[in-house]
């Protein structure tokens, strides 16, 4: 799944509702969590259904934030917004296994209460809290149904008690963790969002280091961050080159009986090349995305 770009969509805010389908983000979630008084909970599942009812939105993928389930809203929100259109579900503040095994049973009755196939609805675990960090690899593999890990700052960082420091450093580690945890379990890898919204060349930086840390994407504050992180986000030109050479380099050291070569610069061995490997088939599967 491709999911450089992640943009959260107010559910009760009829504006942004209806601009969602043309912007250009990978995916989408509608929001009925925190971005949400809870005065206007219920005309947001309303408003978040008749949007996914309405469609529009092309192969984006499209989410709904739930409710946790320790607020008693979950299964309103689920009842609410489950349909065909929905890839998948944001869980947030997840801490352990347990929340997501139980979240995923959950998933299944609703599926079943819809008439949908089980195992329909995938889950993006958002990791809020040092607990989460701590637990990353248990909760990427807690359920088959588990996509991604989304990496979320603003509350880890009030329960650490930590303050935004030069490059970022205080995210170092849990930015790290969250990536590594991901990676292991073989699923996508969502970094926290740039606050700083109107700082381009800040936020060009941090999507560099997200991806040199192991990201696959990142939580997006406006439309206008979109095209600087698709950019780090996406295999340039450059990287594709260098990857097709590593990889035709190999098998001709392969045909020579050579185990390790250097072609123009760029070492050729079993490591190198399954990296260059994946880094062409992301390529391709973010052209075939983009093509649609």
């Amino acid at each position: 799944m491709v999911m450089r770009t992640f943009l959260f969509v107010p559910g009760h805010i009829d504006s942004m509702l209806s601009k969602a389908p043309n912007v250009d983000a990978d995916c989408i979630a509608f929001c009925l969590e925190d971005a949400v008084p809870a005065i206007n909970k219920v005309e947001a599942r309303v408003k978040v259904r008749k949007a996914l009812d309405e469609g529009g939105f092309g192969n984006k993928n499209l989410f709904v934030r739930i409710n946790s389930m320790d607020t008693g809203l979950t299964l309103l929100d689920l009842d609410a917004v489950a349909c065909k259109n929905l890839s998948g579900f944001v869980y947030p503040m997840a801490n352990n296994a347990d929340d997501i095994r139980n979240f995923s049973a959950q998933l299944s009755l609703i599926e079943h209460q819809h008439g949908l196939e089980v195992g329909s609805f995938s889950i993006v675990v958002l990791i809020e809290t040092p607990q989460a960090v701590i637990n990353a690899y248990e909760l990427a593999q807690a359920s088959e149904r588990v996509v991604a890990l989304l990496f979320g700052c603003e509350d880890y960082m009030a329960a650490m008690e930590s303050r935004y420091a030069e490059n970022e450093m205080s995210l170092f580690v849990p930015r790290s963790n969250v990536a590594i945890a991901a990676r292991a379990a073989g699923v996508e890898a969502i970094d926290t969002p740039y606050v700083n919204m109107d700082d381009y060349t800040g936020l060009k930086r941090f999507a560099s280091t997200g991806r040199d840390l192991g990201m696959s994407g990142m939580l997006v504050m406006s439309p206008k961050q979109i095209p600087i992180i698709k950019e780090c986000y996406s295999q340039s030109v450059e990287e594709v080159e260098i990857a097709e050479s590593i990889v035709n380099a190999s098998k001709l050291a392969a045909r020579q009986g050579k185990g390790i070569v250097v072609v123009d610069g760029n070492f050729v061995s079993p490591p190198t090349v399954k990296q260059s490997k994946k880094l062409l088939e992301r390529a391709l599967l973010v052209k075939s995305f983009e093509e649609g």
